[in-house]
């Protein structure tokens, strides 16, 4: 049975209670350490409450002991993030998550870094949130931080918790009992048509190494770092498509590196006869360009006029200068991504072939991000079903239809 010790401050006034399950001995018949977790009663709560909850937790905590699923390792939160983030490394993860991972636990290793990780509980993660909305917190605006930023150090904590919780040291994963903020919806933005000719029209006063990334870009949804790596070999000229199987992106500990794509899964994404044309010319120009230096031809299709390999931020620059060098609508990268599948899902394609193309894991990502514009087209299948099947003869009746 669970042994529970109340603990107390200075006044005498009970804070906590340390809860120890007996762990048994070892060969030599030496007593081994025993399990222990803290635990401390919520503000507010009546002393009915506390000895209920309290014992609650004494069972729940005797239970997980039994069945193994408890250590008696006291890691803090910093030391087991450091050997998590090494865990996850080995399995997959990309370099472009590794890094952000590092870049959002020096503020976090800076708040909870120092408890143990079966001290943590849902109220210190809720009061890191609310510190985190605080003004003076982006220390390049003096601003708070963004719901969405805030909602990025959650899901590294709960990620972090989550294999604790895997591994048995602790019970339970503190993150998903805390609220962090509700990053509200916004209308992702995207060009209409008419837009992207004027973009189409105005990169024909560039260089032709943008037009031709900017254009790709726009021909097939991609992502920047997709765009990036790839290569010569990739396009199949006969069949009008692109290989995309290579992620060039930056870090700060590595710089650019080539990875797998986010999804881990290679795609072929199909483009017009037009965009084949403009390669073919960048291609003969690259060639030149390199030869006339006494360079080798590169294998990318993405490097400045000399064949030097670009980097990838260099993308984004150049669209933001270039938006305001012509008078257009600031212009990300990602935008395209989003107006060409808006722009399919409007014009009634369906949603499988949508996802394939953009290289969403799952269907679903592609039905929750683009939900709003799924809305729109669910208008039109109503319309249509009145057509023609309640009012089938509304067409005719109607003169503004024929």
């Amino acid at each position: 049975m669970a042994n529970i010790t109340p603990r107390t401050d200075k006044s005498g006034n009970i804070i906590s209670y340390q809860i120890r399950v007996f762990r048994g001995r070892d060969a030599s018949g030496k007593r081994l350490k025993d399990y222990m977790m803290t635990w401390k009663p919520t503000p507010g709560m009546t002393k009915r409450q506390i000895e209920k909850e309290l014992i609650r937790q004494a069972t729940l905590f005797e239970e997980n002991c039994k069945l193994g699923n408890v250590s008696v390792e006291r890691y803090t939160f910093q030391e087991y993030a450091e050997y998590a983030l090494k865990v996850k490394v080995q399995g997959g993860m990309k370099a472009k998550t590794v890094s952000s991972y590092r870049d959002l636990l020096t503020r976090i290793n800076a708040e909870i870094g120092p408890l143990k990780l079966q001290d943590i509980r849902p109220d210190h993660l809720n009061r890191y949130y609310a510190k985190l909305a605080e003004p003076g917190q982006n220390k390049r605006t003096g601003e708070p931080l963004s719901p969405k930023t805030i909602r990025e150090h959650h899901r590294v904590i709960s990620s972090i918790l989550s294999l604790a919780v895997k591994e048995g040291l602790i019970p339970t994963n503190a993150a998903q009992r805390a609220t962090p903020p509700k990053v509200p919806k916004h209308e992702m933005e995207v060009f209409e048509p008419e837009e992207v000719q004027t973009i189409l029209k105005a990169l024909g006063e560039e260089p032709m190494k943008w037009r031709v990334i900017t254009t790709l870009l726009i021909a097939t949804g991609a992502r920047r770092g997709e765009i990036m790596g790839l290569r010569w070999e990739n396009v199949d000229w006969d069949s009008k498509r692109l290989y995309l199987c290579e992620n060039r992106v930056y870090t700060k500990a590595s710089g650019t590196i080539s990875t797998t794509l986010k999804t881990g899964e290679n795609r072929y994404v199909s483009v017009p006869a037009s965009v084949l044309e403009l390669l073919e010319i960048w291609k003969a120009e690259q060639t030149a360009n390199c030869r006339m230096l006494g360079n080798h031809p590169p294998a990318y299709i993405a490097t400045h006029e000399d064949g030097e390999l670009m980097h990838p931020d260099g993308i984004t620059d150049f669209l933001s200068k270039f938006s305001k060098r012509h008078g257009l609508p600031h212009i990300h990268p990602h935008m395209f991504r989003h107006t060409m599948a808006s722009l399919l899902i409007s014009e009634g394609m369906d949603v499988v072939t949508v996802s394939k193309r953009l290289g969403h894991a799952q269907t679903s990502t592609t039905l929750n991000v683009y939900s709003h514009v799924l809305a729109k087209s669910d208008e039109r299948a109503s319309d249509t079903l009145d057509d023609l099947i309640f009012n089938p003869n509304k067409s005719q009746d109607d003169p503004q239809s024929r």
